[in-house]
């Protein structure tokens, strides 16, 4: 072979190595949207950011604090590419409905769900003696309750109970002498703790630092839901129905706890590069063993991740369910 057949065979062979290389070779900067600073899915996702950088050092993740109904305009205006949601708010925002009202985000996609379970968790001081639902209802005291910050999935959820179970509002509880804090996860703990509030309601996966920092200070209960409230939430608002398991809060539960609760999905803005995309889902799948070290109720499967999403599937991560014939 001459020298210049041998130069033209190493340049194509060079070319082909770059074509089929798995690692995306131009840099990508991608800002993901999670959860209250601290919480569950603030972790999840640096730690998902972590590994993604490890095995793909041109592709950097920012992760930044959201929440359940906040991440949807985020990444549906495209101010983040990537953010954790939760299944009703994804096909809420799309459709420009109930708190999206007057602005479709038609440009969310998803790259996979089965993430994380999310639970409501309504908490109770244990010195008001409420345990149940029905005893939250019939509490006689004025309630001092705080359902998170206002546009979390934790009070969007306690908003609707109080319209459709208690037959209340906001505005019902403070005439009554009671009050409503809007505040997050460490405010909560504070506020319960210096007997500031009550009541509180979040959702988020167990088991939760938020829960056992604020028990520390004031023994809570974790309310109970009956089933007609289970199943008002599931038809209406397309809520799941699980239970808080008691060895989740040792020291806290004696038994276990039914509730709502809500899948996580990770959804994405349309014009997310499908190679960054591809790259992403396919580390997570690769190193989905890893999952639950960075929290224990992580975990994805990606033989069935791609299925009953709330919106499109990205062409990236589709690209990658078909290579591995978990789709057809």
């Amino acid at each position: 072979m001459s020298k210049k057949s041998a130069l033209f065979a190493t340049i194509v062979i060079c070319v082909l190595a770059m074509l089929v290389s798995p690692v995306y070779a131009a840099k990508a900067r991608v800002t993901w949207t999670a959860g209250g600073t601290g919480g569950g899915w603030f972790v999840m996702a640096g730690g998902i950011a972590k590994i993604v950088q490890e095995k793909n050092s041109n592709i950097q993740i920012n992760v930044i604090p959201g929440g359940g109904t906040k991440n949807q305009p985020v990444v549906g205006s495209n101010k983040a590419e990537l953010g954790w949601a939760l299944p009703p708010f994804v096909v809420l925002a799309r459709k420009g409905a109930d708190l999206y009202k007057g602005k479709k985000y038609e440009d969310i996609v998803v790259l996979g769900g089965g993430f994380s379970q999310n639970y409501l968790h309504v908490m109770a001081a244990q010195d008001t003696g409420v345990k149940t639902m029905s005893e939250l209802r019939d509490y006689p005291k004025p309630i001092r309750v705080s359902p998170g910050k206002i546009g979390v999935s934790g009070e969007f959820t306690y908003r609707k109970m109080l319209e459709e179970y208690f037959k209340t509002s906001y505005d019902e509880i403070k005439k009554k002498g009671g009050k409503v804090i809007f505040t997050g996860y460490t405010g909560i703990a504070t506020n319960l703790k210096d007997r500031h509030l009550d009541f509180a309601c979040i959702n988020i996966a167990p088991p939760a630092a938020i829960i056992q920092e604020a028990s520390l200070g004031r023994k809570l209960n974790i309310v109970s839901w009956p089933d007609d409230l289970l199943q008002l939430m599931k038809t209406k608002y397309g809520y799941g129905i699980g239970v808080i398991k008691k060895e989740m809060y040792p020291g806290i539960l004696a038994e276990d706890v039914p509730t709502a609760t809500m899948g996580t999905v990770l959804m994405a803005h349309k014009s997310l590069d499908p190679e960054v995309a591809y790259q992403i889902i396919k580390i997570i799948s690769e190193n989905k063993d890893r999952l639950p070290a960075i929290h224990k109720s992580l975990g994805f499967d990606p033989k069935v991740g791609w299925k009953d999403l709330p919106g499109p599937l990205h062409p990236g991560a589709e690209r990658y369910y078909k290579e591995m014939g978990y789709m057809k």
